[in-house]
């Protein structure tokens, strides 16, 4: 059974987010894919869905380090891929992580999502 950091988390994070721009070494990214693309949903269960251009999407799991104030992402098969920092109501960041991106300029970049509203 999972710890309930759950609360601790801002009531925010549950819902859709999309890209809004990336930054690599303090500059802006350009021609990042649009939404639906890379869209992040989260769910309270723990679970987060990671969008394709058509809708579809892969599932993956969360968890919350409140001591960091960081929710690590983990692909199905467990492999770390993510940190998402900074959470505020308006905005998230999303860090790559995990070994794909160690030692690839991918360690630099940051990707800041916004509130995907239909």
């Amino acid at each position: 059974m999972k710890s309930d950091s759950n609360t601790e988390l801002p009531e925010e994070l549950f819902q859709r987010w999309k890209l809004d721009y990336g930054m690599a070494n303090g500059e802006k990214i350009s021609g990042l894919p649009q939404s639906p693309s890379n869209d992040h949903e989260f769910k309270r269960n723990g679970e987060y869905l990671l969008y394709n251009e058509d809708e579809t999407f892969m599932t993956g799991t969360w968890e919350y380090n409140s001591s960091e104030k960081i929710v690590y992402t983990k692909r199905d098969d467990g492999e770390l891929n993510g940190k998402i920092a900074d959470l505020k109501a308006g905005s998230i960041t999303l860090i790559p992580a995990g070994k794909a991106v160690e030692g690839t300029p991918f360690e630099n970049f940051r990707f800041y999502y916004i509130p995907k509203t239909e």
